[in-house]
């Protein structure tokens, strides 16, 4: 049965098409003589699993080879091209402004190109739904991102009559208690901003617990909530969405192996689900690659695949959710 895919939870640098990865890297001379473009990307590809923190090390290259507004309008547009000509109808893009600052670009201008890149997207799919996730960063109370942070939260208020619809809390969970960014989501709600928050990825149930509090509908990742029964009765009678990607948290070493992620466990105690491929450029993958792994794995039936969107759907920040609501709302009564 043909429906709308939706995915929440996908980092735009992260996620890179592999034409505009070689391109870039050729451009500014990063790939080395006699290096084909297929050794190139098999190079940049994650094969073994390492810690969260080493994973955002390799982050590094990415950003560096995204710090013009024209790549990022580009990546924007290609991007959510892809997206939408796999079948992912409804799409929430995240990035932090503060990563692509290197060659004097303002955060301010990185938005706006990512915003471009969007509106030539729609002009050739009209009947995309999509809009931007603004990054804070946790990247260690020392490293100075406080301001950064702050004035992402003003940007997606500036923005937010423009596609950009909310603000999340990313980076490395443990670098820093995710409790002291508790101002934070004050500032936002002061501005109406929405948010999700990376939580229980690496950390414990207990930052689950905490993203709860802040009440901002879903939470990035939330997988080690399984540790905890209060907490994962918690997500479910607050009506919380965590965003899943079972292929990324094996890699970050957040689960010991696929077979033992948390994903069905959650699911059939009652936890709303979205599937999501977080990074695929990084982990070689599309979001059929997790609909393949979570099927095979997992036992997880269309009638279920068909469900977890819908309830993305209802979650997702965007504005035109409803005509995607509705297209699943009719593909779950034909699919019983």
């Amino acid at each position: 049965m043909t429906y709308p895919k939706v995915e929440l939870h996908c980092h735009m640098d992260g996620a890179i098409p592999y034409r505009l990865f070689v391109k870039y890297c050729r451009e500014d001379g990063l790939v080395p003589e006699g290096v084909s473009d297929e050794q190139w990307i098999k190079d940049h590809v994650m094969t073994e699993t390492m810690s969260l923190s080493d994973c955002m090390g390799e982050f590094a290259l990415l950003t560096g080879i995204l710090q013009s507004a024209d790549r990022l309008e580009e990546l924007a547009f290609e991007l959510l091209k892809d997206m939408y000509e796999s079948g992912t109808k409804l799409v929430e893009l995240r990035f932090s402004p503060q990563s692509h600052l290197n060659e004097n670009l303002s955060m301010d201008e990185a938005v706006q190109a990512a915003l471009r890149g969007r509106k030539r997207a729609l002009e050739v799919y009209p009947d995309l739904v999509c809009g931007f996730l603004l990054c804070m960063m946790n990247f260690g109370l020392n490293l100075g991102t406080l301001e950064n942070n702050k004035a992402t939260i003003e940007l997606a208020a500036k923005y937010k009559d423009q596609s950009v619809v909310g603000i999340d809390l990313a980076g490395d969970e443990t670098a820093t208690p995710i409790e002291s960014y508790a101002p934070m989501f004050e500032y936002a709600r002061q501005l109406g901003v929405n948010y999700t928050i990376h939580a229980g990825e690496s950390g414990p149930a207990s930052n689950v617990m905490f993203a709860i509090s802040q009440k901002g509908g879903r939470i990035g990742h939330g997988i080690h909530s399984i540790e905890d029964e209060n907490v994962v009765n918690e997500l479910i009678r607050n009506n919380f969405l965590i965003e899943v990607s079972v292929t990324s948290n094996f890699f970050s070493r957040c689960v010991p192996s696929i077979a033992e992620h948390p994903i069905r466990k959650l699911w059939d105690k009652g936890v709303m689900i979205n599937i999501n491929t977080d990074d695929p450029e990084l982990m070689g993958i599309d979001l059929k690659h997790e609909y393949d792994v979570i099927a095979k794995n997992f036992g997880f039936t269309e009638r279920e695949f068909i469900l977890s969107n819908l309830y993305s759907a209802r979650a997702s920040f965007c504005e035109g959710r409803e005509k995607i609501i509705s297209e699943l709302t009719k593909a779950l009564k034909e699919c019983e």
